[in-house]
């Protein structure tokens, strides 16, 4: 937290805001926020608190490991920011496939399952692109795209504003922050979508 703090004081102002914006809106913390919101508003989705805490842990606290662990651990540290980034991708399948493998074995609702496999597909095909094809794919724009298609989907077509507002202001923050160029933001945002329809297919087989 120090050194967060720290940074952001030898930022500009426009810097600082983007920092802050990246900052609340990593991947766990949105898709916790999606569950969250679906569990308050929307009956029939998560089936009682103790779905809900499994899929956070899984969903959200799994991933966001990746943070203090690059930090922690020598090897990936010195790999700095690509460390961070790699170690990422790894968490993000083990959580995600565990998820997967928890709502096969609990027989979760078919919503529910939609959820688990937008998540599972998105970082597989990331995968794909990052480390076979070789294609720069970005698992910020890709994991804030997912939660905000499935928003959309549960909640309707109320929600696709304030969405889109939230999508707009993180894309700037990535841009103003120089974390990644436009075509990495919109392969992760592609890569989504792709996982949210391959999903919609096997949750009606």
């Amino acid at each position: 937290m120090a050194l967060f703090w720290g940074g952001i004081k030898e930022m500009t102002k426009k810097e600082k805001i983007a920092k802050i914006i990246r900052t609340v809106t990593v991947p766990p913390v949105m898709v916790c926020l999606l569950l969250i919101i679906l569990y308050f508003t929307k009956d029939g989705i998560i089936s009682g608190h103790t779905e809900l805490i499994i899929s956070i842990l899984l969903l959200g606290i799994v991933p966001l490991l990746s943070y203090p662990l690059s930090m922690l651990i020598p090897a990936w540290k010195r790999k700095g920011r690509e460390g961070q980034r790699s170690l990422a991708f790894i968490l993000n399948f083990v959580g995600y496939l565990a998820a997967l493998v928890y709502g096969l074995a609990a027989h979760v609702t078919r919503d529910m399952m939609l959820i688990y496999l937008t998540y599972f597909i998105s970082v597989f095909v990331l995968i794909i692109f990052n480390k076979l094809i070789k294609i720069r794919a970005s698992g910020h724009s890709c994991c804030i795209t997912g939660p905000l298609v499935l928003m959309v989907y549960f909640i309707g077509w109320k929600s696709v504003l304030p969405c889109a507002v939230l999508f707009v202001f993180i894309i700037w923050a990535s841009l103003t922050l120089k974390r990644h160029m436009p075509k990495d933001l919109a392969w992760g945002g592609v890569t989504a979508v792709i996982a949210f329809a391959i999903s919609m297919l096997l949750t009606e087989i």
